[in-house]
C-alpha cells in the first residue's frame, strides 16, 4: 500500500462552547476519491478548512505525504509547521469552494494565473501556457478574456477549478461544489468532477449529490455530531443499517 497522502488524526476543533470536530481521524491516499456526507452542522466543511489550514486545529495531528502540518505536543497544545513547511505542504492541496472565490476584477486568465505567478513564481508564460491548456481541456478557452461577472454560476465553478488545477496539486478538496448552482447548471460541474476521477486525481469532496457520491468515490464518510458515524465504500455506507444514514441517504436521494 502506498503511504498516505493526507493523513488526519484525532482532530478536535471547537468554536467557543460549541465543539464541531470531536477526535476525527481519516487517511487518504493517492488517487482515492473520499465523498463525505452529512447533515448541515456535522462538520463536514470544518473538516476540510482545518485540513487546508484555513482554521486552526484545537488538537490533533494533520500529516501530508508524511510531513506534519500540525500536532498536539506535551502540553496537550496544537503546533503547527515553520511558515516555510507550510508553504510548502500548500503546494500539495487545492480548494475549491462553494462560493467560487474568484476575484471579479480579473479576467478568467488572470484569476487562474495570478496565484502560480505571484504566490508560486512560476514564469507567466509557463502559467499562462498551463491556464489556457486546462480551459481549453475544460471548454472555457474562449472565457480566458471574460470576466466573472459575464459567466454562468457552472461556468465560473468551472473556472474555480481550473484554478486550482494550474497548481499542480496533488490532492484536491471540492466544499460542496455544486450547492450555489442551480440545478441545471450542477452537471457541467459534476462531468468535470467525473472527468478528473477517471483521471485519478486524489479528491475529497463534501457533497450533497448522493447518486454523484455513489458513482465517483472509492469510500464514503457519513458525518454527523462532529464525529464519523460510518464510513466505507459506496455500497456499504448506501446500504448501512445505521438508521440514521438510511433515512438521510433516502431523503436526499428522493
Amino acid at each position: 500500500m502506498s503511504e498516505p497522502l493526507v493523513e488526519i488524526k484525532n482532530l478536535r476543533k471547537s468554536f467557543g462552547e460549541l465543539t464541531v470536530l470531536r477526535d476525527v481521524s481519516l487517511s487518504v491516499r493517492p488517487n482515492e476519491v473520499v465523498s463525505v456526507i452529512g447533515p448541515s452542522g456535522s462538520g463536514k466543511s470544518t473538516l476540510l478548512r482545518c485540513a487546508t489550514l484555513l482554521e486552526t486545529m484545537d488538537g490533533g495531528e494533520l500529516t501530508y505525504l508524511g510531513q506534519k502540518a500540525a500536532y498536539t505536543d506535551g502540553s496537550g497544545r496544537c503546533v503547527y509547521a515553520s511558515k516555510e513547511e507550510l508553504k510548502r505542504i500548500r503546494g500539495y492541496f487545492g480548494l475549491v469552494f462553494q462560493s467560487f472565490n474568484l476575484f471579479p476584477h480579473f479576467s478568467v486568465l488572470r484569476n487562474v494565473t495570478d496565484a502560480a505567478i505571484v504566490a508560486h513564481r512560476i514564469p507567466k508564460e509557463e502559467a499562462v501556457e498551463t491556464a489556457m491548456r486546462l480551459l481549453t481541456q475544460f471548454g472555457l478557452s474562449d472565457k480566458a478574456d471574460s470576466y466573472p461577472c459575464q459567466l454562468s454560476g457552472g461556468q465560473q465553478q468551472r473556472v474555480s477549478i481550473v484554478r486550482a488545477l494550474a497548481l499542480n496539486p496533488k490532492v484536491i478538496y471540492f466544499d460542496e461544489p455544486t450547492s450555489a448552482l442551480d440545478p441545471e447548471l450542477t452537471g457541467e460541474v459534476l462531468k468535470v468532477i467525473k472527468e478528473l476521477a477517471s483521471e485519478h486525481m486524489t479528491m475529497i469532496i463534501v457533497t450533497h449529490e448522493m447518486n454523484f457520491a455513489k458513482e465517483v468515490s472509492d469510500r464514503v464518510i457519513f458525518m454527523e455530531n462532529g464525529l464519523i458515524q460510518v464510513e466505507g465504500t459506496p455500497e456499504e455506507v448506501f446500504s448501512s443499517e445505521n438508521e440514521r444514514v438510511r433515512g438521510f441517504v433516502g431523503k436526499l436521494s428522493g
